[in-house]
């Protein structure tokens, strides 16, 4: 499936065009928010101009986008209470998912995004991994299949070329339920599955457990299958700065313990980080029903954004560039794998 395979990965803010472009990457995973300020068709939103602006701006360097729509919202770190949370996305004025004016609301919503960003966006990724608490909160099984086939269906509102997918964090049993439920109505708006992956790091494995996992996401949608997500932490653990007598939430164990409880081989290194790309990248080119993956991520941050904390393993080194912005060794593992996978040559 090498011909037309896009090559992508999400950023961290603006990244460096030449540093990305060197690597081989045409693809960008990027995120546009909510247009409207105070109510359906009035004024738009400050931060919905500048996001656009952003958009016209990786367009211009060279790149394709694959642009998401907003979650429900997600549990992660407050920095006003110092907990970690569910925040909604949606604005207070839209209502709660149990009345109907919040779904009319998401679906004008997602039009005008698509509509204003027609001719610069090419996918849109509907939601974030809809099958995990962390990005579905208070949302049943019946209101997170009606929030992703209303934003999939503004999308196309918006922009009737447009291709969109929901991207799975599996494999699990509430993914498959909600593929099923999702991908199998009358007029369905969904031209892909996206799949989510961290085999070795969030879930037993590693880059052998990928085929058995694509196979399974085509089989059960019909669909051509695009890894949104994939990657290798590349940092094992981190210095517990909790005081101990303070009750705190926290997602999951990785925050708490500070700790990855699974490995793909020894242990959690920028080097067994490389081991692990140049392992994926013929695996996802090379298959027949993937048509695309983006790394996670370009680049390594200080905090981590479901507990606040330095130096968490959760969600602080997944980068291809660390926090001084050097590459790390998965660059170079990125950069010598594309050029393989796609016979070019090094620089």
């Amino acid at each position: 499936m090498r011909n037309g395979h896009m090559i992508g990965i999400t950023p961290a803010g603006t990244p460096d065009y030449s540093i990305l472009k060197a690597a081989g990457f045409q693809w960008m995973r990027v995120h546009l928010g909510l247009p409207f300020d105070e109510e359906v068709g009035g004024a738009l939103r400050s931060g919905f101009t500048q996001g656009l602006e952003r958009l016209g701006q990786h367009r211009d360097a060279g790149l394709r986008l694959m642009c998401s729509t907003p979650t429900p919202g997600s549990s992660r770190f407050d920095p006003q209470t110092k907990q970690t949370r569910w925040i909604p996305s949606l604005p207070e004025w839209a209502g709660s998912h149990r009345e109907d004016r919040y779904y009319q609301v998401l679906e004008e919503s997602c039009a005008e995004m698509a509509r204003q960003s027609r001719g610069v966006v090419d996918y849109w990724q509907v939601s974030n991994e809809p099958d995990i608490d962390l990005f579905r909160g208070p949302l049943d099984d019946d209101a997170i299949a009606r929030f992703l086939l209303t934003t999939a269906r503004g999308v196309k509102r918006g922009n009737p070329d447009a291709q969109c997918g929901i991207n799975l964090g599996g494999p699990n049993d509430k993914a498959r339920a909600l593929a099923k439920e999702v991908y199998h109505v009358s007029a369905c708006p969904f031209d892909y599955v996206g799949i989510d992956g961290y085999f070795g790091s969030w879930q037993r494995g590693g880059p052998d457990s990928w085929p058995a996992y694509i196979d399974e996401a085509h089989a059960m949608t019909g669909r051509p299958v695009i890894v949104a997500e994939w990657g290798y932490s590349s940092l094992h653990e981190g210095p517990i700065t909790d005081d101990p007598g303070r009750a705190k939430p926290y997602n999951q164990d990785v925050c708490r313990g500070k700790r990855w409880g699974k490995v793909w081989r020894q242990r959690h290194t920028p080097e067994e980080q490389a081991d692990y790309v140049r392992e994926c990248i013929g695996i996802f080119t090379d298959h027949p029903h993937c048509i695309g993956n983006f790394f996670f991520r370009y680049g390594d941050t200080e905090t981590c954004w479901q507990c606040g904390q330095r130096l968490c393993p959760a969600e602080c080194a997944w980068g291809m560039i660390d926090v001084a912005g050097q590459p790390k060794p998965a660059y170079y593992a990125l950069k010598e794998s594309i050029a393989d996978a796609f016979g070019a040559e090094v620089a």
